[in-house]
């Protein structure tokens, strides 16, 4: 397993450039998931390129003055490739964010990238919901994941190195309270009704519907013009790549 976490410009996974990136690589650490102790196996703080916007510099501290003399993501992209080549990836709302984030930074630095469809992740965000659909319906943050299983206020909430490092405890209490085993983790994280990982798709009946809108339930074949629009439209890249599939398969 790789536990790892990223700080970012923004809150988009197709635009945003990442400022920081944390991870815990299990074999290095010596594969002893929760055991206190940890520490980081890789940590580094990349320039984006680009200026921090002051609303996501509130939400993780880093400032590009603490970036200015940082190296470009581009310059250390293929080690990140490598790094995060045939893993097991684990992390909290990794799903929706941080890993279609890290496939469009490697991507842009002329590298091979993340297969999105193939990929194996653990994402705790979606174990919790999917275990305990009602708790804490509304406010699911790692924060509020930290107090429900380990019964404690996680420290240094939305900074990359403190969340990474409370990922490990966290996978092995929610596996000892629920009885799970690794690969049930990995399909609660990707139910098999998902489509795509922003969520605006699912399958139904054998047939992949909208998820979302006025015409959730709906099955794609019959909506072309809602397709159309979508694929015009600011929606993930994804979601996109996925719809013009579906349309060239007919």
């Amino acid at each position: 397993m790789l536990y790892f976490d990223l700080e970012t410009t923004g809150l988009d996974p197709d635009t945003a450039r990442i400022v920081e990136l944390a991870a815990l690589d299990a074999r290095e650490a010596g594969g002893r998931a929760g055991a206190g102790g940890r520490q980081l196996t890789h940590h580094r703080r990349f320039h984006p390129e680009a200026r921090i916007p002051p609303e996501a510099s509130r939400v993780h501290g880093i400032t590009d003055a603490d970036v200015a003399d940082a190296p470009r993501f581009r310059e250390r992209a293929a080690d990140v490739q490598a790094l995060f080549e045939g893993r097991t990836l684990v992390g909290y709302n990794l799903r929706a964010f941080d890993t279609p984030l890290l496939d469009a930074e490697l991507r842009r630095a002329d590298q091979p990238g993340l297969d999105l469809e193939a990929v194996r992740e653990i994402d705790l965000y979606r174990v919790w919901t999917a275990l305990e659909p009602t708790e804490g319906r509304g406010y699911r943050t790692l924060t509020s994941a930290v107090q429900r299983y380990l019964d404690r206020f996680h420290e240094g909430a939305h900074a990359a190195p403190d969340d990474v490092l409370v990922l490990p405890e966290l996978l092995a209490e929610m596996r000892a309270e629920h009885g799970l085993d690794e690969e049930e983790m990995v399909e609660l994280s990707a139910p098999p009704e998902e489509v795509d990982r922003a969520g605006k798709l699912r399958r139904k009946g054998g047939e992949v519907v909208f998820a979302f809108g006025r015409h959730a339930g709906e099955p794609v074949a019959d909506r072309p013009d809602y397709v159309d629009w979508m694929l015009r439209t600011d929606f993930p890249r994804e979601t996109k790549r996925i719809l013009r599939r579906l349309r060239e398969e007919g």
